[in-house]
């Protein structure tokens, strides 16, 4: 075992005993390393946060299929938040306990906004089949949208979105998405609109449209109160803006070096997620923990 790996399981086996507590972290470019594999630090912490009766949530943006394909079930997360907080369910058997959907008319009227500006977007079908879509090419399609559906063909149908009648979100793929967010906000303030760099290219910026009250914070906030664990006893750890309502919910708020500027400027720093930063945070936190 590395020094690394020790140092974390002698922190946090500090204690036998502890109050409730969870701790939630994002999947990609935060708990994974950039190859998307799992460094040996991390997941001793997970191990031994849970020998400690610590609460553990992966929060990722993406749908429960897509998790599944990165992470499996076998990792040792208690929880699962997946599509940036729609949904809800138990890591090991997958069984859903918490979903939100779109009304029909939120469906079309953001739709024909997308369709207004000319953007390439995307309607994914209700909790659990949202990796499921439909999509609607702009006059000049995106590079961003052509690799979707080269990698989601099998799940990528194209129709007319006034026939869609269920819907978990919308997702549109812009370069320049301050203007159009701000439109958004305007017209739809009662919808959750989140921004997030596309895991594609890392170049093009995705608008998420969720139902009312849909984000990472809201569903750590759900999943807190039904296990009666106080927000004071909480931790999270991300690196971009779609995990930016879960940062500011819980009481301690990490990112990793590798997020944004305008994020480690708002929370505490961790090293990047090549260099064992949710491990790095996980133990800064547990020191301060009372149990």
């Amino acid at each position: 075992m590395r020094h690394s790996d020790r140092a974390a399981l002698s922190c946090l086996n500090r204690s036998k005993t502890m109050r409730p507590a969870m701790v939630l972290t994002d999947l990609d470019g935060t708990f994974l390393n950039s190859d998307r594999s799992i460094c040996a630090a991390n997941l001793a912490t997970l191990h031994a946060l849970g020998s400690q009766g610590v609460v553990r949530v992966a929060a990722t943006g993406r749908s429960l299929h897509s998790a599944r394909m990165v992470i499996g079930c076998d990792l040792p997360f208690d929880y699962l938040i997946f599509s940036t907080g729609a949904g809800i369910c138990h890591y090991s058997d997958s069984r859903i306990i918490h979903q939100r959907a779109l009304a029909k008319s939120d469906i079309h009227a953001v739709a024909g906004f997308f369709s207004d500006y000319q953007l390439d977007f995307s309607i994914h079908q209700p909790i659990p089949e949202t990796h499921r879509f439909h999509w609607y090419a702009s006059p000049n399609p995106t590079s961003d949208l052509l690799a979707r559906l080269e990698f989601w063909a099998e799940f990528a149908t194209q129709g007319n979105f006034l026939e869609i009648e269920e819907a978990s979100q919308l997702l549109a793929i812009t370069l320049d998405a301050r203007e159009i967010i701000e439109q958004l906000q305007q017209r739809f303030a009662h919808l959750s609109i989140i921004r997030t760099t596309s895991p594609i290219d890392n170049r093009h910026t995705w608008i998420e449209v969720f139902p009312p009250g849909s984000s990472k914070g809201t569903a750590a906030e759900w999943l807190c109160n039904s296990l009666n664990i106080e927000r004071k006893r909480t931790m999270s750890i991300g690196n971009d803006f779609n995990d930016l309502a879960m940062l500011e919910w819980t009481e301690s708020s990490f990112v990793v070096a590798n997020a944004p500027p305008e994020l480690v400027e708002q929370f505490i720093l961790a090293p990047a997620n090549d260099e064992q930063g949710f491990a790095a945070a996980a133990r800064k936190w547990l020191e301060s923990l009372q149990p």
